[in-house]
């Protein structure tokens, strides 16, 4: 999967399971959606964040060339 690529669909699929739990609670389908999209927006800027993240331990990580 290309990297651009992740942070839309772990952003979606957030998305997609707390519209799924809102209306399990019967709240209106607008305010379902409204919530989605604000939990999609989260998972993606937390997925974006997580990899950042994770590449800056990673070159932390990585030894240092020292001659």
């Amino acid at each position: 999967m290309p990297k651009k690529l992740k942070p839309f669909i772990e952003g979606l699929a957030v998305g997609c399971v707390f519209i799924s739990i809102t209306m399990l609670f019967q709240i209106p389908l607008y305010m379902s959606f409204i919530i989605g999209a604000l939990a999609a927006l989260g998972g993606y800027r937390n997925s974006i964040k997580m990899d950042q993240e994770k590449a800056a331990k990673k070159a932390q990580n990585q030894p240092k060339d020292v001659e």
